[in-house]
């Protein structure tokens, strides 16, 4: 059973490598897949990480944080690149 968390470890973390070094080729975050929320509603966002730093010069732990956060301000926030800000 080890052996088997490790293997699915190992294909989520080059998974994740692989998506974040596609992505950056694109040079955009596409937040059209992102509604805007009722004021007091909370976004689920999933878990992976995927840093993206913002023109408010904090990083948001992948798309789905960044575009809410883009979406709060009414597109005030502007990416800047991949990665750790």
């Amino acid at each position: 059973i080890k052996a088997i968390a490790v293997t699915l470890l190992l294909a989520l973390t080059f998974t994740t490598i692989f998506n974040v070094e596609c992505a950056t080729r694109h040079q955009l975050v596409d937040c059209s897949k992102y509604e805007k929320l009722p004021q007091g509603k909370e976004r689920f966002c999933y878990e992976i990480y995927a840093p993206i730093c913002g023109s408010d010069g904090k990083t948001y732990g992948n798309d789905c944080f960044f575009c809410s956060e883009v979406l709060k301000t009414n597109n005030k926030l502007k990416f800047v690149r991949f990665g750790k800000c």
